[in-house]
């Protein structure tokens, strides 16, 4: 019988290779590597707005903490506004089951993971960074307009992609 093992072997054959791993993986690999320079550029405008001065090692850390910080707040809130966010035995419907129902109410939850992406930006840019609550503040609400999920709510609400 092990004999019989032994001689049988198992042929793999590769069929798309890079290409699927491209388009299985890559599409979300070039969004959130975008979504971190787009993170990086405001954080650095942000910065020399306030005429502040950071180092580069800093500016990288603080940036891919906020990008995954980020990442998840706006996974959450399109989960909560327009999917169903499933959790183990935990299940909990959308606000709007169907996108563009309610256009105007749609628009306004856009300030939802505005206000935890400003916060998030407060917490670690006063903890890790150690700026005056004064330019916590304005990292916080600049960081917290300009990249909050606005794309997702366009999409969705227009319907753009469906």
């Amino acid at each position: 019988m092990n004999r019989e093992l032994k001689n049988k072997s198992t042929k793999l054959y590769d069929v798309g290779g890079w290409f699927i791993i491209a388009i299985v993986f890559g599409i979300g690999i070039v969004g959130v590597i975008i979504d971190y320079f787009w993170n990086y550029l405001i954080f650095h405008l942000s910065l020399r707005r306030l005429d502040l001065i950071i180092p580069l090692g800093k500016k990288i850390i603080y940036c891919l903490v906020i990008t995954a910080l980020g990442l998840f707040i706006d996974w959450l809130y399109y989960e909560l506004v327009w999917g169903t966010l499933s959790v183990g035995p935990v299940r909990i419907e959308a606000a709007f089951p169907r996108a563009g129902s309610e256009p105007v109410l749609e628009i306004i939850t856009i300030f939802i993971p505005m206000i935890l992406i400003a916060s998030v930006n407060y917490i670690v840019s006063r903890l890790f960074l150690k700026v005056t609550n004064h330019e916590g503040l304005v990292i916080s609400i600049i960081m917290g307009v300009f990249t909050a999920p606005w794309l997702i709510m366009v999409f969705v609400v227009t319907k753009l992609f469906t």
